[in-house]
């Protein structure tokens, strides 16, 4: 359902002595009288054709009436973000009249809008995208298919429509499709993709070209749904028949996003879909609807912070984790890696790879550091949240401020896209010359009662968990403030059943792991 914007109309009458005849003369009016001719940060297009007065225009959520036959020019004030962010419909009459919208979103018309001036690299139509990563990408398997068997993945990305459906949302989706099933070896139909207007063979994205349903030209489609409102339910229907209590849920999401914030109206925040939304508060009902043995979400659009609530209320019944891009109430930026990816999920991803695929303005190839912090040979949930967040420009000039929680504390550091991660006794990547660490465990094969050590250079926050080897978090051994020293737990383990368990200790930047069997 639209709305008629009404409080958000704010008209400047600009005086101007050339007459406005054509398109390109109201945006230079735009660029020179209202810009001051800066285009820094922005983008400047405009509609071809002449606009009526009194006709009524749609945005992705609210209508505006034109006040006066002319034309549109739009100014995008955030032209590296992500939707929605502040933009301006500028409505220029013959006599150079302005008459400007203050919006968040662009009008439904924007495929048909022309760039006239920008302030970003380099414009592309995603020609040649496709083949230039499948030519780079190599697999780094990290995993086991025993393993992949209990990993399921929910990749969502709608675009809006085909004007705002950028490359850069296939370019995220085909690189951590291609990680989850080359490097993590996850079989096809344990990845459901909901994305843009599915199979539909017309062009779906804003350069022009139909989005290849192969992300690893295997021959099989690897789109499953549309990222319509039907399609992202039955992608959720689909996982929920599928995952059980001993399998491991990775959900991604990327493209547009928005918040009733802006407005002062509900809902709190949403991903954009094809055509539609998915609010927060009906993203916790349907991850709330699963059984699994742990699930964890990265989200890229702009506001995705704001669904880090309701993932963790609606994932409490089992160890979870989230990250995004950007708190509840800011924007998301392509960034450093624009046009073809977004710039926090591109180092996720490759955090979770071990590389990054070239782009336009990034060379890609090594990463700027070793993302597997604990060098326990995994990277974790959190050292990929962590490494994105130190190597996203945005995100270290304060333009994004990426969010993490995890529930119990630090078992993000405990999952990776292979689910549990199951290397023993991790060492820790850095030299200490502290006590820190020194994790073990007196009777072992487990006996009634085991005795728990480990040793703390100074005071802080401990945890020490249990996990069964599917992933299940068994039992909450300490999670509080300790004293620094050396420490016991007297672990009662009668009530375990025969089978290998691991025993995770974190303090602060550093963790250890062991296993431990009863018989």
């Amino acid at each position: 359902m639209r709305r008629t914007l009404l409080l958000l109309v704010c008209i400047a009458a600009l005086s101007a002595a050339a007459q406005v005849q054509s398109a390109n003369s109201a945006a230079d009016l735009v660029f020179t009288e209202l810009l001051d001719g800066d285009i820094t940060g922005r983008s400047l297009m405009v509609l071809d054709d002449p606009v009526t007065e009194g006709t009524v225009m749609g945005s992705w959520s609210y209508e505006v009436t034109v006040p006066a036959d002319g034309y549109l020019v739009l100014v995008d004030d955030m032209a590296y973000a992500n939707w929605e962010h502040p933009c301006r419909w500028v409505f220029v009459d013959a006599h150079g009249r302005m008459e400007i919208v203050r919006m968040t979103t662009p009008p439904n018309a924007l495929q048909r809008m022309r760039v006239v001036r920008t302030c970003l690299p380099g414009q592309s139509d995603g020609r040649g995208q496709y083949e230039d990563f499948l030519a780079w990408f190599e697999p780094n398997v990290q995993s086991t298919p025993s393993q992949a068997e209990h990993m399921y993945a929910l990749i969502i990305s709608g675009g809006a429509s085909q004007g705002s459906n950028h490359i850069r949302y296939y370019g995220d989706v085909q690189f951590i499709y291609n990680v989850l099933a080359h490097d993590y070896l996850l079989p096809d139909d344990h990845i459901i993709v909901c994305f843009a207007d599915g199979l539909n063979p017309a062009p779906d994205q804003s350069g022009g070209l139909n989005s290849n349903p192969d992300f690893d030209d295997d021959g099989d489609s690897d789109i499953i749904y549309d990222a319509t409102t039907t399609g992202v339910n039955n992608g959720f229907a689909d996982i929920t028949s599928m995952v059980g209590a001993d399998d491991h849920l990775f959900i991604f999401t990327t493209d547009h996003g928005g918040s009733g914030k802006l407005l002062n109206s509900p809902p709190e925040v949403y991903l954009n879909l094809w055509g539609g939304t998915l609010d927060d508060d009906t993203y916790q009902t349907l991850v709330s609807g699963m059984t699994y043995a742990s699930c964890h979400a990265v989200m890229e659009q702009c506001f995705s912070g704001g669904f880090l609530e309701e993932h963790m209320a609606g994932t409490a019944s089992a160890p979870s984790s989230f990250a995004s891009a950007a708190s509840g109430y800011e924007s998301s930026w392509a960034g450093a890696t624009y046009p073809e990816y977004d710039e926090y999920v591109y180092y996720w991803t490759g955090a979770m790879h071990g590389s990054t695929p070239p782009a336009t303005s990034v060379p890609g190839g090594a990463l700027p550091g070793d993302p597997d912090m604990n060098g326990d040979g995994c990277v974790s949930f959190w050292e990929a949240f962590d490494r994105a967040k130190a190597w996203d420009t945005y995100a270290q000039s304060g333009q994004e401020h990426p969010q993490w929680d995890d529930d119990p504390d630090s078992c993000g550091d405990m999952y990776y896209l292979g689910g549990l991660i199951q290397t023993g006794i991790g060492e820790h990547g850095d030299s200490f010359e502290n006590a820190t660490g020194g994790l073990s465990l007196a009777g072992n094969p487990l006996s009634s009662v085991s005795t728990v050590s480990f040793n703390l250079d100074t005071p802080g926050q401990v945890c020490v968990l249990v996990y069964d080897m599917s992933g299940h978090m068994v039992q909450n051994l300490l999670n509080d403030e300790v004293a620094a020293g050396r420490h016991t737990i007297d672990w009662n383990t009668g009530s375990l059943s025969a089978g290998v368990y691991m025993v995770r200790f974190r303090a602060a930047d550093f963790a250890e792991t062991l296993r431990a069997v009863k018989f």
